[in-house]
């Protein structure tokens, strides 16, 4: 039998074995065991066995789509990223007539066995496509590809604000802003940028009443959810009160998505609350031997821009439950309930490793 491991191998797996960064594969699965842990925990509330049945489903699909993805040729996964951004972009357009609504907000397609999130799906890949049209002005100054960006995002803003989706806008938002000031290193643009994002927030705060809801519960420190949040974490202490023995789930909703954090501080501690915390930004160190290997513009950019969104991503959500920010519905990477953001994320964290694969392997081969 042939063995994938010998360095002539063909294979996909065995010619990609020797050029794969490993450590990178770490995190996702530590983040993957410990929402194994947050999920099972939830047995016995609102929620029965058939959550963890079909968060194992979701997660197996999402870690062998990481995995196929870190492992793809370079020209190969960009290709790939672009097809699936032309894809969930179309599936974004098809909300508005084919969605249905959930507390308000019409974001999700449904096909019969199960429900998909485009604007979750397309994060990553619309990464990539930013990117890209950055890079390929920078190298070519033809206005076209600045314009196009312009034009897709536009898309993007009028097919959420449809929704209405406020929060996954800004994080869209932020991810064009920081493409463009690492491809342009503008000072002024980085201004530019920030303020324009406030004044969009304060413009939606005078439209759109959840998020004035939200804002103003969060600065009269009148929401509940946030209370027993503080509240659950407070009680865990340092080591926390052990595995299923935490109450905040019963008596919180969402608790599978949102508040997932207080929940995991609650029964495992402060400690290890800060544990996860960290987990977030060393998968952003463990990546930056490749940022900092400027051989190509393109990827060190979109592997900047792919682990600031999984950090903002993670930040939004653990600040919502210890009351940093107010709530938004951000998952917690890997660790909340859900196909769509789990699929996401593995998008986003196979692009990182085959980014990083390749960069590395460029560097060593120049030298």
């Amino acid at each position: 039998m042939k063995n994938i491991l010998f360095r002539d191998d063909q294979s996909l797996l065995g010619s990609n074995w020797y050029t794969l960064s490993k450590k990178l594969f770490i995190i996702p699965f530590i983040l993957s065991f410990i929402g194994l842990l947050a999920i099972y925990s939830l047995i016995g509330t609102e929620y029965s066995i058939l959550l963890l049945f079909k968060h194992i489903i979701f997660l197996s699909i999402s870690l062998f789509v990481l995995i196929f993805l870190s492992l793809l040729p370079k020209k190969d996964l960009r290709k790939t990223l672009n097809i699936m951004c032309i894809f969930f972009l179309i599936l974004l357009t098809l909300v508005p007539l084919f969605g249905y609504e959930i507390k308000g907000a019409t974001r999700w397609i449904s096909f019969n066995l199960f429900s998909i999130q485009p604007s979750e799906l397309l994060k990553g890949p619309m990464v990539c496509m930013f990117s890209w049209f950055c890079y390929l002005y920078i190298k070519t100054n033809k206005i076209f590809y600045l314009l196009t960006n312009i034009l897709i995002l536009s898309i993007i803003i009028f097919l959420l604000l449809l929704q209405p989706d406020i929060g996954t806008l800004l994080i869209y938002i932020s991810i064009f802003s920081i493409v463009m000031i690492l491809y342009f290193r503008n000072l002024k643009l980085f201004f530019f940028l920030g303020f324009m994002s406030i004044l969009f927030l304060l413009i939606a705060y005078f439209i759109f009443d959840h998020v004035a809801y939200r804002i103003d519960n969060f600065l009269d420190g009148d929401n509940s959810q946030v209370s027993k949040s503080l509240s659950a974490i407070k009680t865990g202490g340092i080591f926390g009160v052990g595995l299923g023995e935490g109450q905040l789930k019963y008596s919180i909703p969402e608790s599978h998505n949102d508040f997932i954090f207080a929940i995991l501080i609650e029964e495992f501690g402060v400690l290890f609350g800060l544990f996860v915390s960290f987990l977030y930004p060393a998968f952003f160190l463990l990546a930056r031997k490749s940022i900092l290997n400027p051989s190509n513009l393109f990827v060190s950019n979109t592997i900047f821009t792919l682990c600031f969104l999984i950090s903002i991503q993670a930040f939004i959500n653990i600040g919502s439950s210890i009351k940093l920010i107010p709530p938004t519905g951000m998952t917690l990477p890997f660790i909340s309930y859900g196909g769509s953001s789990m699929l996401s994320y593995a998008i986003i964290f196979g692009t990182v490793i085959n980014f990083s694969k390749n960069e590395e392997s460029t560097t060593n081969n120049s030298q």
